[in-house]
């Protein structure tokens, strides 16, 4: 199973179905919050679609085209990290994040990105990564900023929630761009 310590109390594992109760309920205790930003955390209705969720994410893990983790803090899981359809052709992927309201600004987020980034860039040996974040979502920018990434462009209404379009930022970072932390 794929598991990937950061500290004493953080690590990475991947998603396993009897994770869902405790991803529900995350879910639902921050679906305001997520939905903010995120639109499908307004209509995830149930444990049986997170464990729908969590099968197909198992699939793309053992089809090498992706992993999904839930992100422990003192073994309570407390949000999600993601990397995204892996274009081994092209030899590039995508990360996508999210975290409980009550973990935000402790590092936490940073830190799981720092980890799947070595991941990424040592033992799946990609060149590229990109992170997408809506415009307006000041925290989730700031963790590309603060592990090096470039501002690469804007999608232009990239995404419609709550009845609008919202623009994303995407950010990239290349392996020959990389450094790896010392701590």
């Amino acid at each position: 199973m794929f598991s990937y310590p950061i500290n004493a109390d953080l690590k990475l594992q991947i998603l396993q179905i009897n994770h869902a109760d405790d991803i529900y309920a995350a879910i639902k205790k921050n679906r305001e919050y997520l939905g903010e930003f995120l639109p499908w955390a307004l209509t995830t209705a149930s444990v049986d679609e997170v464990k729908l969720y969590i099968e197909y994410e198992l699939k793309r893990f053992t089809g090498n085209n992706g992993v999904s983790c839930g992100i422990f803090y003192q073994n309570r899981y407390i949000g999600n990290i993601s990397v995204h359809d892996i274009n081994w052709k092209h030899r590039k992927t995508s990360i996508g994040y999210w975290l409980s309201a009550e973990h935000q600004g402790k590092g936490f987020m940073t830190e799981a990105c720092r980890k799947m980034i070595a991941y990424i860039f040592q033992e799946l040996e990609l060149n590229r990564i990109e992170i997408r974040v809506r415009v307006d979502n000041a925290r989730s920018k700031a963790i590309p900023q603060r592990l090096g990434f470039a501002q690469e462009g804007i999608i232009r209404e990239a995404e419609y929630n709550k009845g609008e379009y919202h623009d994303h930022l995407v950010y990239g970072l290349l392996k020959s761009e990389w450094r790896p932390s010392t701590t």
